[in-house]
């Protein structure tokens, strides 16, 4: 499934903006504030009803706007095309698709999913584990069906076992409950985890050898959580005095990391600048892959600034790579000339000037 069409309404400075698009290369150029990023931004809204951006989601509406609005057709190959939208008025979301009001923004992703490499997106390799519990559960959660309900579930059981760490002089006779339904989920949410990464490795290092050199193979340190020699109802159990005094969990897949290697060396040490944005790109890469290969259709795949810190030989290879990708692709440059878009086939190129796109026929 792919984008079609998008129309963007109030959206940072892109005012109104109306495109019909390519179903595999869009390309988008232009002077740095001018609105590329935003274009991507909005595509990124529809998949998830969140920013990469930003957490602050009133911050995204034009200044002086009272309402801002996304709406996209998709279309495939297989079935009829669908409309999704979102809408922010007076300080609340409004998520639609299929002609439905969805409840949640993440049921946007059953209809839209999106791979986004943008300027934060390094701190999977070098920031905290969080963003690469982010990185691991995208994937997990698009290709596992019951992932989605055993990270909900365990979460709302996290929430009642902290509150009654909490309660100071308070009794702990719940707390048992709360480890037994903990434990059974979060059994389920390692056992997902560690299946899918095993799958996606391979992807990944076929698609890093493609991109750059490197004399070893990049292997995955998965550390779940808590220890791999006990049974997580026995850690919660044995460790509730110590979680008492903390007042919250300690251990669990809330604190699962992943680290990935060369050699035995941290990968983000192990390369340079300029190598580390084609690993992100590999990394990214070998997921919407493993997800096409899996559910049997592509994603939506966008990266913003594709030439910051790329010669031409390397973007080159990179829009190679992309090109044998089942996925549609959006890229933003303030160089077109630099991306070779005349080599690949069913290529759209648009210019954004003060918020203004234009298709360059």
């Amino acid at each position: 499934m792919w984008l079609d069409r998008i129309d963007i309404r109030n959206a940072r400075n892109l005012s109104a903006v109306s495109l019909t698009l390519s179903p595999k290369f869009n390309i988008i150029s232009g002077n740095n504030g001018s609105g590329k990023t935003s274009l991507l931004e909005s595509i990124y809204l529809l998949s998830c009803g969140k920013s990469f951006r930003t957490h602050r989601f009133s911050s995204i509406p034009m200044q002086g706007s009272l309402w801002m609005g996304v709406y996209a057709k998709l279309s495939s190959d297989q079935q009829r095309s669908i409309a999704v939208g979102l809408e922010y008025r007076d300080g609340k979301n409004i998520f639609k698709a299929d002609g439905q009001r969805l409840k949640k923004a993440s049921e946007l992703a059953n209809y839209l999913p999106v791979v986004a490499i943008h300027q934060e997106s390094q701190r999977v390799f070098t920031q905290s584990p969080k963003y690469r519990r982010a990185f691991l559960d995208w994937g997990v959660f698009h290709v596992e069906r019951d992932f989605l309900s055993a990270w909900q579930n365990f979460n709302r059981s996290l929430k009642q076992r902290n509150a009654a760490l909490s309660q100071r002089g308070g009794r702990l006779s719940s707390v048992d409950h709360w480890n037994i339904a903990l434990s059974q989920n979060a059994t389920l949410i390692d056992f997902h985890r560690s299946h899918y990464l095993s799958r996606f490795m391979t992807l990944f290092n076929q698609c890093a050898n493609q991109l750059l050199l490197l004399d070893g193979e990049i292997t995955v340190d998965y550390r779940r959580g808590w220890s791999d020699k006990e049974e997580y109802l026995a850690v919660l159990r044995s460790s509730l005095a110590r979680d008492q005094v903390m007042g919250y969990t300690q251990k669990g897949p809330h604190r699962a990391d992943i680290v990935f290697k060369v050699n035995g060396v941290a990968l983000h040490e192990y390369v340079s600048r300029g190598q580390q944005k084609l690993l992100v790109c590999s990394l990214y890469i070998a997921q919407a892959m493993l997800y096409s290969q899996i559910v049997g259709r592509g994603s939506i795949f966008i990266i913003d600034d594709i030439s910051a810190e790329l010669d031409s030989q390397h973007i080159s290879n990179l829009m190679n790579l992309l090109n044998d990708l089942d996925t549609q692709v959006f890229v933003t440059t303030p160089a077109d000339a630099l991306l070779g878009g005349d080599l690949f086939p069913m290529t759209k190129t648009f210019h954004v000037e003060h918020g203004k796109v234009t298709e360059v026929l």
